[in-house]
Parts: C-alpha cells; sequence; structure tokens
C-alpha cells in the first residue's frame, strides 16, 4: 500500500518540476551553463601596398667647398673689402696687403732681366765673331769653344732673370688676396695694420665657406652596406634632411646620395655616406647636427597592419587572426617600418586576413569566438589620429563641437536667444 506521506513528497516535486519548465527554467542541481553570446571586436584586414624603404640616422652637415683664407706674402694689412658674414663672389678682392715693397721687387727683377738680355746679346755677338775669324784662319778652337760657353751662360742667365720677374709678379699678386669661390666670409682673424703672412703669428686671415648646395653625412651600420651598394650609383637615391626648431615649424631639404665611402671603420663597424642639397636661402651651415632620411628602394606588396593590433610578450610580438567561424587564432608575427600610420609585417601574415585591432581583453584569446565588425585599415588609423588629437587639444575639440552646435542650432546659448528674441545683445 502506497504511503500517503511519500505520495505527497513525489506529487509536489512533479508540480515544482512542471512549474519550471512552463516558465523556462531548468532543475537546480544542472550543471550545464548556458553559452555566452560571442564577444563583438572591431577588425581589419591586413593591407598589401608598395611602400617605400626608409632609413633614418642622424647626420652633421658639411660645406661642399671651405677654404681657409690665408696670406701667402709677409706684409701690412692695408685694407679688408668685405663685411663679416657677407656673401662674396669669386674673383673679389678680401684682403689687400701693403705693396711697395713688393712692386720694388718687380722693378728690380725686370732690371736684372733686361741687363740678362743685354749680356746674351753681346755674347751671341761675340760667339758669333769668334766663329767667323776661325773659319778664316785667323783663331783657335779654344776661342770658339769660349765663346760658345759665355753664349750659353747669357742665355740661362736670362732665363733666369724671367723666372725671378714671375715670382716677383706672383708675390704682388698675392698682394691682394682674393676669393676662391663664391661664398660666405667668417668672422676676420687679423685687423688693418698687423703684419700678417709666413712666419707670422697671423697667417691665416679669416674662413670661406660655399653655402649652397650643401653636404650632409651620416653613418650607416655596416649590415645596410650591401643595400646601399645595390641601390647607388646605379640610381639616385632620394635623401631628405630636416632640421629642428624650436618655436618654429620644421625646415625639410630634399636631395640625393652622392656618396658611399669605400672603406668601413673597424672600430665601430659603420660606413660614411654623405648626401647634397640645394641651399638657396642659406639656412643651413656646416656642422649643424640633422635628422637623416634616406629613401633606399620601393618594397612591394609590403603587408601593412595598424599597431593596435599588435600584442606583445617581452621576447614576441602577435596578434588575433579571425579563422573560421570567427574563432580567434594567436599568431606570433615580425614587424618592421612603420609608414603613414601603418605597421610593416615581415612574417606570420598574409594579405588579406583578418585581425583584431580593438576588443575586451576577456574575450580577446586564443580559441575564443567573436563577432568582428570589419574596417578599413586606414580609416581605422584616421579614426585614431582624431582621438589622440582631441585628447591632446580638448579646447580646440570642445570649440570644434560648440561650433557644430551652433550652426545646428542646438546650443543653449543658440536656443535661449533665439526664443526670446535678443540674438546678438548679449
Amino acid at each position: 500500500m502506497l504511503n500517503p506521506r511519500l505520495f505527497a513528497i513525489a506529487a509536489a516535486w512533479a508540480a515544482i518540476t512542471l512549474a519550471l519548465t512552463s516558465c523556462g527554467g531548468k532543475p537546480a542541481d544542472s550543471k550545464t551553463p548556458a553559452a555566452p553570446p560571442p564577444a563583438p571586436v572591431t577588425a581589419v584586414k591586413v593591407l598589401a601596398e608598395d611602400i617605400p624603404d626608409y632609413r633614418y640616422y642622424p647626420g652633421i652637415t658639411q660645406a661642399v667647398l671651405q677654404a681657409e683664407i690665408v696670406a701667402r706674402v709677409q706684409g701690412y694689412l692695408e685694407q679688408r673689402d668685405f663685411i663679416e658674414g657677407d656673401d662674396v663672389v669669386a674673383g673679389q678682392r678680401l684682403y689687400l696687403i701693403q705693396q711697395q715693397e713688393y712692386v720694388a721687387g718687380l722693378v728690380q727683377a725686370k732690371a736684372a732681366l733686361a741687363n740678362a738680355e743685354a749680356v746674351l746679346e753681346f755674347d751671341r755677338y761675340t760667339f758669333e765673331q769668334t766663329t767667323l775669324n776661325y773659319e778664316g784662319g785667323g783663331g783657335t778652337v779654344y776661342e770658339v769653344d769660349e765663346a760658345r760657353a759665355s753664349l750659353m751662360e747669357a742665355e740661362a742667365d736670362v732665363e733666369a732673370a724671367r723666372a725671378q720677374v714671375l715670382n716677383a709678379e706672383l708675390d704682388l699678386s698675392y698682394t691682394e688676396v682674393i676669393a676662391p669661390f663664391d661664398g660666405r666670409m667668417s668672422e676676420t682673424a687679423v685687423n688693418i695694420g698687423n703684419l700678417v703672412g709666413s712666419g707670422t703669428t697671423a697667417e691665416q686671415l679669416a674662413t670661406l665657406v660655399m653655402l649652397d648646395p650643401m653636404r650632409v653625412v651620416f653613418e650607416p651600420a655596416g649590415t645596410e652596406l650591401v643595400q646601399f651598394l645595390e641601390a647607388y650609383p646605379s640610381s639616385t637615391v632620394p635623401v631628405q634632411i630636416t632640421i629642428k626648431e624650436i618655436g618654429g615649424d620644421d625646415q625639410i631639404m630634399n636631395g640625393a646620395l652622392d656618396l658611399v665611402n669605400n672603406t668601413v671603420s673597424q672600430d665601430t663597424s659603420t660606413f660614411l655616406a654623405r648626401g647634397v642639397f640645394p641651399n638657396p636661402k642659406r639656412l643651413v651651415l656646416p656642422g649643424l647636427y640633422v635628422s637623416v632620411r634616406v629613401r633606399l628602394r620601393m618594397i612591394e606588396n609590403a603587408l601593412m597592419i595598424p599597431d593596435a593590433a599588435l600584442r606583445s610578450t617581452p621576447t614576441s610580438q602577435y596578434v588575433y587572426v579571425v579563422g573560421d567561424k570567427n574563432v580567434l587564432e594567436k599568431r606570433d608575427v615580425t614587424t618592421g617600418v612603420e609608414y603613414e600610420g601603418l605597421r610593416r609585417v615581415q612574417a606570420g601574415l598574409k594579405a588579406g586576413e583578418t585581425i583584431v585591432v580593438e576588443g575586451s581583453p576577456m574575450f580577446v584569446r586564443q580559441g575564443a569566438t567573436v563577432a568582428p565588425t570589419i574596417v578599413g585599415a586606414r580609416a581605422f588609423v584616421g579614426k585614431e589620429t582624431s582621438q589622440e588629437d582631441a585628447a591632446e587639444h580638448p579646447d580646440e575639440a570642445k570649440g570644434s563641437k560648440d561650433d557644430k552646435d551652433d550652426k545646428d542650432g542646438k546650443s543653449s546659448t543658440g536656443s535661449t536667444s533665439s526664443k526670446s528674441g535678443k540674438s546678438g545683445d548679449t
């Protein structure tokens, strides 16, 4: 016979089960939780683009031509014919050294030449007469030979005198110190009245520097030598120089590579490279530290992704690839240079693959199922840039929003003025 108490308990349990089932619930002891929905993420496609292979180096500017102006003769300085720091042209006189001594030396040399030429004429006449006398039987061979020797000695004396004239003319010309090329003068090292020239303490007078064009020298690592030699001189290698300015815009100069040196330094394992660039406004001087960018070549079909997709460990970098059925796969990658906001991936990805750029760290993990929203890689980078600008310049961002609200007629001030009919009275 059924125990009435057990029957009542069984009936109560059945009623509870029926109630839970009808309400969509489950028994309290069920151990199968409901599957969470896929996590929303933002994803982009891996781009394949041709990008320039840029290399960056510190560099030092250098003059194409630079000359130390020195006095080649000794004397007192009489004139300075330039303004310190001004541009001069080739052939322009820079200094004048006292000339009287060298004018006198030239006169003396010319007089010595005239005397030697007179002696030569006499000795030539003597030789001719001695020869005629010998041929007529009135002289000896010795007398002819003696006359010939005197003639040859007189000819040599004339040549020596002519050389003395040339030296005297050179010394006189050196009293005018001439600019050897177009350029800009430095401060003068001597003043009028100083004794200058060889043997004095004032041999160097000033420095002349050509400022247009200019050079920049830099030292790439030896591991880059092969790529530089492959690119130059078989093709023109663009070089860009950037000069940082405080409180102003950076100055950018464009030029080209004009030297890859023929040795590598054993101490630093670097080699010297050099570029040349126009400097028409003379904004660059020698010895200035600048940033140098060299475009060695174009990289074809480079794989490009936003930096936001990259995650890292102390030893590697990785991304999450959206695979079949929107399941995430962790993928190690090797990255390269950044170009226009995107990072080059050298290994680990293929063009067209989908990778996560935004998502909750709780759900972005190996094997997780996600619901991706795919956006363009460049559009995503542009959005990030706009957000960074807004964070750095909040007042400008607020002003832009207020301007937009004013145009839409939604600002509080505009609404009040419109209602009261007192717009412009504020």
